[in-house]
């Protein structure tokens, strides 16, 4: 969930904050509760919004107190993951406004090895959140969603083939000449998945889980060249960052539609319609009955199989349109969705 605006200026989403601040608030104290935050860079408008709707709580201040950590300050203290959840959990409630592996140089923090911050050690870190008061905690903490675990929330919807084909790529093994390679079998699968899913026309995309803006996004014609990088990629990542990367078909149609959808208020409208590495054609015309009934469908799908995800606040739904004229959730986001236009 997400407090946000709506064009009017008041707050829609207020549930999570007004529970997880009352629920925090000792009967028989008069000290303020410590609202732990750990947000986005300086201009983070998900943080921002956060201090708009706890104002809109009209709770008096004196019974609480708001402490920040962002993206910015980890990267230039240094922090680890160890540090950041030990950081939230000294607070009365903690609330976590950013992808708390997003924004941060992943690299120079691992640069010092006891300051590991891979994947891998973030999700195990954060379930030390589980039973503290805040956002999120229990089973929230595994949403694929929340943790840009992208395999995750896929493959909730290729059943319904309402996703982009897509290969997982595991971290390979590595030799005992400490070289990564790929074992024969699996590159007989992937090779597999190539010429299985070509109708597109264009290649294929690389992409690795857990970034956003394209970071790490490479295009292919060539199989050989796409294996050669896959191998590269993972011995270029030294810290273990990454436990897999993906494989996709390009689209031919470029076009992508990225649309705001906040279920418990029935609320949709499309933030952006962008062409991705080169041009595209506009698939849906207003009142985009086609495309709102799909992303609808599309998180209901998402939903029945992951009773834990966050869900109920805003959430945006980044969607192609196939050669066939099918359409396909390319991206599911939450915390750090752009919702306006």
């Amino acid at each position: 969930m997400n407090p946000i605006q709506n064009p009017s200026g008041g707050a829609l989403e207020l549930d999570y904050v007004a529970e997880a601040i009352f629920r925090a608030i000792p009967r028989a104290s008069t000290s303020p509760i410590t609202i732990r935050l750990f947000g986005g860079g300086e201009w983070s408008a998900q943080t921002s919004q956060f201090y708009a709707a706890v104002q809109n709580l009209n709770i008096n201040k004196l019974f609480y107190r708001i402490e920040t950590l962002s993206c910015d300050d980890v990267n230039v203290n240094r922090h680890s993951i160890s540090y950041i959840v030990d950081w939230l959990l000294e607070g009365t409630v903690h609330w976590i406004t950013a992808h708390i592996h997003q924004g941060i140089q992943l690299q120079i923090i691992n640069s010092h090895k006891e300051k590991c911050f891979t994947m891998h050690e973030t999700i195990r870190q954060l379930q030390r959140l589980k039973y503290h008061p805040g956002f999120p905690n229990g089973d929230q903490l595994m949403c694929p969603v929340f943790l840009q675990d992208k395999i995750g929330y896929l493959r909730t919807l290729q059943p319904e083939g309402m996703c982009n084909a897509t290969y997982m790529v595991e971290r390979p093994r590595s030799t005992n000449d400490n070289k990564t390679k790929f074992s024969e079998v699996e590159i007989g699968r992937i090779v597999a998945f190539l010429h299985n899913c070509s109708d597109e026309g264009c290649g294929w995309v690389v992409k690795p889980p857990f970034v956003t803006c394209g970071t790490h996004f490479k295009v292919f014609q060539c199989q050989l060249k796409l294996l050669e990088h896959l191998e590269r990629f993972f011995v270029d990542d030294v810290d273990c960052i990454f436990p897999y990367t993906m494989i996709q078909p390009c689209m031919s149609n470029r076009k992508e539609y990225k649309v705001i959808y906040i279920p418990s208020r029935s609320i949709q409208y499309i933030v952006s319609r962008t062409a991705r590495c080169g041009s595209g054609t506009s698939f849906s015309v207003r009142p985009h009955t086609r495309l709102f009934d799909f992303v609808r469908r599309a998180v209901s799908v998402f939903r029945e199989s992951c009773p834990h995800a966050i869900t109920d606040g805003l959430f945006r739904v980044d969607v192609f349109e196939t050669k066939l004229g099918e359409l396909v959730v390319n991206e599911f986001e939450s915390l750090d969705a752009a919702y306006y236009g």
